[in-house]
């Protein structure tokens, strides 16, 4: 009777994780591995400000692949590191002398309510030297230093290492306005810094949004339906069908085509689905929305009025 139980409870775990799928609210979603790049080794819509204007050409944040040496100075080799596959969001201590005050800017984010701020980092030396960093968090108005609206917080290095750390920062004290995220690397190098890795940036809710399996049969095609109710206030369905296993990015964009919002990124196999769209935090408009698989995309306009 037990091994029964036990049973049915399993299939139960597996029906529902193949028809219910938790998704997630992506403004950034960011490993540097794939990202577009401009001439400063940034994500396009990034900006650095090297506020000292003191430190060592070629040090300042960036974009690097991991294992590389800085080049600069000095009496001992440090190399890049990513959190995982090969690039991370990088500066040395070198960026400044005696003091090294550096910025990276996200590009600007729209916040609404259950929006966080998650990444990994490490900072300072191993226990086998004596470097302390710290690396503050700011919201900032603008990609300018003076325009700081809130400092997050002032993360030190640890004691005994330099481990990779998740930091998370609930965002939800911004919701409805536009920000921008700034990494500040600040100390007297005269004294300590040594570097600053940053790896795997996420800004989102990673709460649950339904997208339910409506059928497990292999449609003939792939298909974007029209979503219903259209007009919509201020919720939505989205119907789409795939006919092959594949990748799956269901997208809104403002008639600007600005993007608002990932509904949907991940993997999903052959089927029918209905995806939840929740315009709340939006203006009354025209939107569009965007289905892209490995094999088929199709972008559909809607309409929201509040």
């Amino acid at each position: 009777m037990k091994k029964i139980y036990f049973t049915l409870l399993f299939l139960l775990i597996i029906a529902f994780s193949a028809n219910y799928s938790f998704s997630q609210r992506i403004l950034i979603n960011e490993n540097f591995e794939t990202a577009g790049f401009n001439s400063d080794s940034l994500p396009t819509g990034w900006y650095q400000v090297d506020v000292d204007g003191t430190g060592t050409a070629g040090i300042e944040w960036a974009v690097r692949d991991s294992g590389l040496a800085y080049p600069a100075g000095n009496n001992f080799v440090y190399r890049t590191r990513a959190f995982n596959s090969m690039r991370s969001l990088t500066i040395g201590w070198n960026a400044g002398n005696p003091v090294a005050d550096d910025w990276c800017f996200t590009d600007s984010l729209r916040i609404q309510t259950g929006d966080s701020l998650i990444f990994m980092m490490t900072l300072g030396s191993n226990s086998t030297t004596a470097y302390i960093d710290t690396m503050q968090v700011h919201v900032c108005s603008e990609q300018d230093p003076l325009f700081s609206v809130q400092k997050l917080a002032t993360i030190r290095s640890l004691d005994t290492s330099n481990d990779w750390v998740e930091y998370k920062f609930s965002l939800s004290a911004f919701a409805g306005q536009k920000i921008y995220l700034g990494f500040r690397y600040w100390m007297n190098t005269s004294i300590d810094g040594l570097l600053c890795y940053i790896d795997n940036i996420f800004v989102g809710n990673r709460s649950s949004i339904g997208i339910n399996q409506l059928s497990t049969g292999i449609p003939s095609k792939f298909a974007l339906n029209q979503n219903y109710p259209n007009p919509f206030n201020p919720s939505t369905k989205i119907k789409f069908d795939l006919a092959k296993n594949t990748n799956v990015k269901l997208t809104v964009f403002n008639s600007l085509g600005q993007k608002m919002m990932n509904v949907f990124d991940g993997f999903k196999t052959a089927g029918s689905y209905e995806a939840s769209f929740d315009g709340s935090s939006l203006a009354s408009g025209t939107y569009y929305y965007r289905l892209e698989t490995d094999y088929f995309t199709e972008t559909k306009k809607m309409q929201l009025v509040k």
